[in-house]
Parts: structure tokens; C-alpha cells; sequence
């Protein structure tokens, strides 16, 4: 598996599978993250901050990492530095986030936020890796209730 330790692949299958019995995988607080569902248009600097705070959690708690770590502006070895670049992915992507905004949120450069996008897009050509993120989108797209959204649309 490309970019991930082998070793932390088992776990990653035990979250993903209990994801896919309808258990909620980490102990996130799910009314903060119902907080910062999504809503229409850009967000403002404090509703981008709120939402990527949101995935932060969720990937500290779907990884077992350390959230400060992942907070940090430093870059804490490729395995911390991967799973922010999956959040950033994901805020872009799932939650159609402008670039600009996912690097507001994340405290980063919008050339990192580019730079992160492009590398998983990359990584996802790895079966593994590519289930992986698909079931992070899955989980962001449900905790932040995008589920409802979409069978709401005509």
C-alpha cells in the first residue's frame, strides 16, 4: 500500500468495516461535527476553520494520530503528513471546499492544499489506498450529513 505503514493497515480495515455496519468509527463529538455541515456557497474564513477542524477530528480518531500533530504547522514524519493530506483531499473534494479555503482551514498554503490533491489523486491509482480514502469521503460525506443533501435533490 502505497504511502501508508503496512503495520497500520489492519486498523484501517477494522475502522472501515465497522463503518460498514453503520458504528460510528471514533469517538468525535458528532454534535460539533453536525455544526459544521455544509451549507451552501463558500464558506466564510471562521465556517472553513469549523469545517476542517471537523475532518481534523475525524482523522485523528479514523487514524489514531495525534490531532495536535496533525494541527501542527510542522510536518511530524510522512505517515502525520499523509493523513493531513487525505483530510485536505477530502475537505476539496467531498465537501467541494474552494482550495483557498481547505488551506484556511488547515492553517496551510494554498500550494500545499494543491500539492496534496494532486499527490492522493496519484496515490489512489493503489487499490488499497484508493478504498482507504474512498471510505474517508464516505465518512465526512456522512458526518457531515451529506447523504441527506443529496436525496433531498430533485
Amino acid at each position: 500500500m502505497q504511502g501508508l505503514e503496512h503495520a497500520e493497515a489492519g486498523r484501517f480495515r477494522r475502522v472501515f468495516a465497522d463503518a460498514d455496519k453503520g458504528e460510528w468509527p471514533c469517538a468525535a463529538d458528532h454534535d460539533a461535527v453536525h455544526a459544521c455541515t455544509v451549507v451552501t456557497g463558500s464558506p466564510d474564513s471562521e465556517q472553513a476553520v469549523a469545517m476542517c477542524d471537523g475532518i481534523l477530528d475525524l482523522m485523528a480518531a479514523l487514524f489514531s494520530v495525534s490531532g495536535r500533530q496533525l494541527r501542527s504547522p510542522r510536518r511530524h514524519g510522512r505517515a502525520i503528513a499523509r493523513v493531513r493530506q487525505i483530510g485536505m483531499y477530502v475537505a476539496h473534494t467531498t465537501l467541494g471546499m474552494r482550495m483557498a479555503d481547505v488551506a484556511t482551514g488547515f492553517g496551510r498554503d494554498k500550494s500545499t492544499v494543491m500539492y496534496a490533491c494532486h499527490l492522493v489523486e496519484d496515490l489512489r491509482d493503489d487499490i488499497e489506498f484508493n478504498q482507504i480514502v474512498a471510505r474517508v469521503e464516505q465518512i465526512v460525506g456522512v458526518a457531515f450529513h451529506l447523504h441527506d443533501r443529496r436525496e433531498d435533490r430533485p
